[in-house]
């Protein structure tokens, strides 16, 4: 199945970033001023969704044979607006998000919950210039390259039966939990590496460059 990018209105990704994702996706939403972001890039979304506090006049004109999804709903911000409008469209292996942090951490901590409102329905994926991050169960692979750092914390609720291969700081049949046992910065020594979980979901951080 095919992928899905939301732009956020916060810290814009480089154009390159911001590229590389819509190259692999079919679908591309700006959630308000995130149009504002692809206008500065030169890149055309599919919908600009949310209640249009934020995108600049001239960016709506600008972009004036693009559908746009005006929705003034308090209870959802304007991304949450956007990845029903995304989903809506689906199905969607992954929606990336881009653009998610803004220089405050409860926008951050905001968008972290929405990954796993949203588990169910795609695998979401934060992403920006430096980093990605994804809740996930079970078994996840990583084909990086050696010296790739990535970081485990169990954000909802305890993990359990959490077992590595060829990270650099090995973890066997560990429990995880929040406050009090993370693994942070371990490094990929050997690929491809591995993270077993038997129970429970680890928000997986994965630096993108070595």
């Amino acid at each position: 199945m095919p992928n899905a990018v939301i732009l956020a209105n916060g810290f814009p990704p480089s154009r390159a970033t911001l590229g590389r994702a819509i190259a692999q996706a079919s679908l591309f939403v700006c959630a308000d001023g995130g149009a504002d972001i692809a206008r500065q890039h030169g890149f055309t979304p599919h919908a600009i969704v949310g209640d249009l506090d934020s995108a600049a006049a001239a960016t709506l004109a600008h972009f004036g044979q693009v559908p746009v999804v005006r929705d003034a709903d308090t209870e959802r911000t304007d991304t949450e607006k956007a990845l029903d409008y995304a989903l809506a469209k689906g199905p969607f292996d992954e929606v990336v998000i881009l653009g998610a942090s803004a220089g405050r951490l409860d926008h951050v901590l905001g968008h972290v919950s929405l990954l796993r409102r949203y588990r169910e329905r795609a695998r979401i994926v934060l992403e920006d210039d430096v980093a990605r991050a994804w809740l996930a169960s079970g078994t996840v692979t990583f084909d990086e390259p050696a010296g790739t750092v990535v970081s485990f914390f169990a954000v909802a609720g305890a993990a359990e039966g959490v077992t590595t291969t060829n990270l650099r700081y090995p973890l066997r049949d560990r429990r995880l939990e929040l406050g009090l046992q993370d693994s942070v910065s371990n490094v990929i020594e050997a690929s491809p590496a591995r993270v077993e979980i038997a129970r429970g979901e680890l928000l997986i951080v994965q630096i993108k460059k070595p």
